[in-house]
């Protein structure tokens, strides 16, 4: 992975190079960015560039020995730790499925937790990040460079390292030399304390609308029309972007109107068709319907402060404008998107789809119920 590969991001990326170029590399980071924003992309080209052997100063060469390693993941200096669901005697260590963490990244940078364990077939267990595995990292940077430069240990979602995280403290506070800790995370709130104020954080912002788009035409092959659409929907989130682009020209729009039309009348006899209807999307199209109602939501709550110029284009701007002559006021909007919080929540971790669609109903309609 090298910078150019790495969607927009370009004053982050500067910042990155310049910091390698003076010497200037703190030892423990941590890359926090949400989902779709290109942490993960970032980190791994960060490294490419650190342990490539002709780098410029754009870019790593992609061509050395180093290079063609890092972008395998199969560098004998870079050590990868992540998630996953524990299984006695198959699965105790990040080691044991290295082949699927390798063909997983190799194939989208920009995978997220749920994306991983259903790789995995995780079904109804939940990922994390074992004490074994924490004590094959200590082993790991005790020893010397297999190729004499720098070790790095990069973590990724250090959210799901639990209190047990706390036994990698003295290593990140005091490394063995030439050693270099990157955490990848998503979720600031999850993750420890300890951790947090051990690590220099570098914070990834959203991915603009410009890059975003013309990432959608030129990697998923999405019209530039639609492109520079879902970009404004998505609001610098690729991941969510890209599986938008996979649904019709409005992505959702159609279903998210009769949600609506259903929770303002309270209709809830169409409420269990519509619910029944949508769950048949399965899991990821729940959670991708989801994501888009969130995404209008707070469209419509900044609006009334920074007008509709800039944001979306043609069906889906015409019904937030008209969805903001309701007046429905800020406190409304948020406890309506803590309702669809709630539901995905329930989704990502294998929830009755249909049932947690009909409880979002109930609660759609009782914020609704609110207004002043």
């Amino acid at each position: 992975m090298r910078f150019a590969d790495v969607i927009g991001q370009d004053i982050l990326k500067q910042r990155m190079r310049h910091g390698v170029q003076v010497g200037r590399i703190p030892h423990a980071q941590l890359i926090l960015g949400s989902e779709g924003s290109g942490n993960m992309a970032l980190a791994l080209a960060y490294i490419q560039y650190i342990l490539c052997s002709d780098r410029s100063d754009e870019d790593s060469c992609g061509l050395c020995g180093s290079c063609k390693k890092v972008s395998a993941l199969i560098h004998p200096d870079v050590h990868y730790t992540f998630p996953f669901p524990r299984k006695a005697g198959e699965m105790e260590q990040c080691s044991d499925v290295y082949p699927q963490w390798r063909e997983a990244i190799k194939e989208d940078t920009y995978l997220n937790y749920e994306d991983w364990m259903q790789l995995l077939n995780a079904e109804n267990k939940q990922g994390n990040i074992p004490t074994k595995e924490l004590r094959n990292i200590i082993k790991n940077v005790s020893l010397k460079s297999y190729e004499g430069n720098m070790k790095v240990c990069l973590i990724w979602l250090p959210e799901y390292l639990g209190q047990e995280g706390n036994i990698l403290l003295k290593l990140l506070e005091e490394p063995p030399e030439q050693t270099l800790f990157l955490l990848v995370g998503s979720d600031l709130d999850d993750i420890l304390g300890t951790i947090l104020s051990r690590t220099q954080l570098v914070r990834v912002p959203p991915i603009d609308d410009a890059s975003l788009a013309m990432a959608l035409v030129q990697r998923d092959g999405v019209a530039e029309s639609d492109a520079h659409r879902l970009a404004k929907v998505a609001q610098g989130n690729y991941h969510l972007a890209r599986d938008l682009g996979k649904e019709a020209t409005n992505p959702h729009l159609d279903a998210w109107r009769q949600w609506m039309t259903i929770c303002f009348r309270r209709k809830m006899g169409e409420a269990f068709q519509w619910s029944d209807d949508l769950s048949s999307l399965g899991r990821e199209g729940v959670k991708s319907f989801l994501l888009y109602g969130i995404q209008v939501l707070r469209t419509c709550a900044v609006i009334p402060f920074m007008g509709s110029e800039g944001l979306w284009e043609g069906p889906e701007l015409d019904f937030v404008n008209k969805f903001n002559t309701l007046n429905l006021g800020h406190e409304v909007i948020s406890n309506m998107v803590a309702e669809l919080e709630k539901a995905m929540y329930g989704i990502e971790r294998n929830g009755n789809a249909k049932v947690l669609l009909m409880d979002a109903t109930y609660g759609l309609i009782h914020a609704i119920s609110k207004k002043k």
